[in-house]
């Protein structure tokens, strides 16, 4: 799984504001603050969901698969520490008491547990259950239960991993952001090569959640996003998903111009608005 980090809320701030405040003479009112804020909580959220799956899926169960402090940017930093209880099956991903900066430009501290069932992870019917304990990113706690199923391969070649985040709480200075999600991962290249440069994954599913001030919204991924090892931002080159509150939706294409290119530009509609480009930072 490959971790892409958004700063998305900024983005449609500034796309909601044009739209609605800005690039229109006379448009209803419209305060884009709740809308914003729930986008960006949401991308926040997935954001890290995403890194934490990576790094147990690195991991794993085999001593062969660590990964920490290489060059590719799948690895974990050198001041992450992994550590594997055999006896209890219990993986420890320990950034340390002090932030850690780590390859997504993500400060990180605190422990990743994950506690393994059935066949060694990552054979097919493995099951990976995952908690956080003193985990904050960015210096926001963030507090994560999941279960992480790996299918094996289907009848097309492709691995498939049921990730069910049953919950997920960010603690941020603004209040309490809570997240629960059901997702399937398709990795469709790359399944036999150690290396990640060559993987391509497809995420679909959809969420729901609360912003940190308690407004409530959904999302749902309309076309498969798309993450390749190659892009080097570590961002999808494809997909679509939407983002819908009690009154508006925002929609967000990550291949506008339909090349699939690795070059960080967006698409955000608000609404019914004319779509606007927009770079993931």
């Amino acid at each position: 799984m490959k971790t892409h980090r958004l700063t998305l809320g900024t983005l449609l701030l500034g796309a909601v504001t044009f739209l609605y405040l800005g690039g229109c003479k006379k448009k209803e009112t419209f305060d884009p603050t709740a809308f914003q804020e729930a986008a960006e909580d949401n991308a926040r959220v997935e954001a890290e969901q995403n890194f934490v799956g990576d790094a147990v899926d690195n991991q794993a169960e085999n001593a062969g698969n660590r990964r920490i402090a290489g060059t590719d940017s799948t690895y974990l930093p050198a001041c992450a520490i992994v550590t594997y209880d055999s006896s209890q099956r219990r993986l420890t991903i320990n950034f340390g008491s002090t932030n850690c900066l780590c390859r997504d430009g993500v400060y990180r501290r605190g422990k990743i547990l994950v506690t393994f069932s059935g066949p060694q992870w990552p054979a097919a019917g493995a099951r990976a259950y995952i908690t956080t304990d003193s985990f904050f990113v960015n210096d926001n706690q963030h507090i994560v239960q999941k279960i992480l199923f790996n299918e094996g391969i289907n009848s097309a070649g492709e691995r498939i991993i049921r990730d069910t985040v049953q919950n997920h709480q960010v603690i941020t200075p603004n209040g309490t952001i809570q997240w629960s999600a059901k997702r399937t991962l398709r990795q469709t290249a790359g399944q036999n090569t150690w290396q990640r440069w060559d993987d391509i994954w497809l995420i679909e599913g959809s969420g729901q959640g609360t912003s940190r001030r308690g407004n409530p919204f959904t999302t749902q991924i309309l076309d498969p996003i798309k993450i390749v090892g190659s892009c080097i931002f570590r961002v999808p080159v494809k997909g679509i998903w939407q983002l819908s509150t009690q009154n508006h939706t925002v929609k967000v294409n990550y291949d506008p111009y339909n090349n699939e290119a690795c070059d960080r530009v967006a698409s955000v509609q608000v609404d019914n608005q004319n779509p606007v480009n927009v770079t993931i930072r």
